[in-house]
């Protein structure tokens, strides 16, 4: 960078070019081209007109230089009046791709655990009401295996009635279903259909809780107490086994209230292939998720394929035997 001299008060001042003007404004009359001291009319001596023409040429020549100055890699955060550094049309089409294409990779998965974590919340919460409302119930009528000596289909009105004083029901359907069930698709975990009559049957007794949690309720011959059906999230969807409907049974254990997940041909077998993602054979994928979730408190059966051993050790305090009424063998 050149740099600006001038004389002022007989002493030699260097200042920035951009200042070069200033400094001669205070020290030259430029109308008359002579040097002058401010506040005196005392004359210096100069080298006349031209002195100062060459003089104010060399200063615009610095200050056109400053002006002209782009950034280098010495001088790359310097100021400049002129330039400054900005991301190019390129440069920025080039970032929002990336930042799309991570988000197309990351988006799916962050949704999936979501929606995995409200399904896996909504359930923990319906368990809790239901076995609230059964504690409160056994206390006044005992276990639910002898709720209803008749043990057939007319158990479902009166399991209703003993359970419902100790639940929020906002809707009663009854045996009935009302059309908006029919117009449901219900799948099982490995995506078939399971077809609207086998969900929510007209053999149980069906109602609203007043969170949206549809159930119904009704009696179970192979194991002599009551069944129900929960969509625990009502009709929002997806309406899938093992992750929005699930089967639960008013069971005991020692004498004791206890829900436990639903298992019907495959008790005592310990099956994992009816809480699995993948296309069975059988009936209903899904139908045993309950019991995996009551044990271990997780949805694991969504990303991988359970092991017999795995699932025998986690729900073996769960299940019961064929024609037994309680958890206890």
């Amino acid at each position: 960078m050149q740099r600006c001299e001038a004389v002022i008060n007989n002493k030699l001042a260097i200042c920035h070019p951009e200042l070069c003007l200033t400094a001669f404004a205070e020290i030259y009359d430029f109308e008359q081209n002579v040097p002058m001291r401010a506040g005196s009319q005392e004359k210096q001596q100069h080298g006349g007109q031209s002195g100062v023409q060459e003089i104010l040429k060399r200063v615009q020549d610095d200050i056109n230089i400053f002006l002209k100055r782009t950034y280098s890699h010495i001088n790359l955060f310097s100021y400049s009046p002129h330039k400054r550094a900005a991301f190019t049309l390129a440069e920025v089409l080039i970032t929002l791709g990336i930042i799309g294409v991570v988000a197309a990779m990351t988006l799916p998965v962050l949704i999936s655990k979501y929606q995995e974590r409200s399904w896996l919340t909504s359930f923990k919460r319906t368990y809790s009401v239901l076995y609230q409302a059964y504690l409160g119930a056994y206390q006044e009528n005992g276990i639910a295996s002898t709720w209803c000596p008749a043990k057939n289909s007319d158990c479902s009105k009166t399991y209703f009635d003993i359970l419902s004083p100790h639940l929020k029901v906002v809707e009663v359907w009854g045996f009935d279903r009302p059309d908006i069930l029919y117009k449901i698709s219900y799948h099982d975990l490995d995506g078939r259909d399971i077809g609207s009559n086998n969900i929510f049957p007209t053999t149980h007794y069906k109602f609203v809780l007043n969170d949206g949690t549809i159930i119904g309720i009704g009696y179970d011959g192979e194991l002599n107490m009551p069944l129900l059906q929960v969509d625990t999230n009502g009709l929002k969807g997806p309406n899938q086994l093992g992750k929005d409907i699930f089967y639960f049974t008013l069971n005991s254990k020692q004498n004791y209230p206890v829900i436990s997940g639903f298992a019907k041909w495959w008790i005592g077998a310990g099956s994992s292939t009816y809480c699995s993602t993948q296309r069975q054979s059988g009936w209903w994928s899904g139908g045993g998720c309950s019991l995996w979730i009551i044990a271990t408190g997780n949805m694991d059966y969504l990303h991988r394929n359970l092991t017999s051993d795995e699932w025998n050790k986690a729900i073996q305090n769960l299940l019961v035997d064929l024609n037994k009424d309680s958890l206890d063998k």
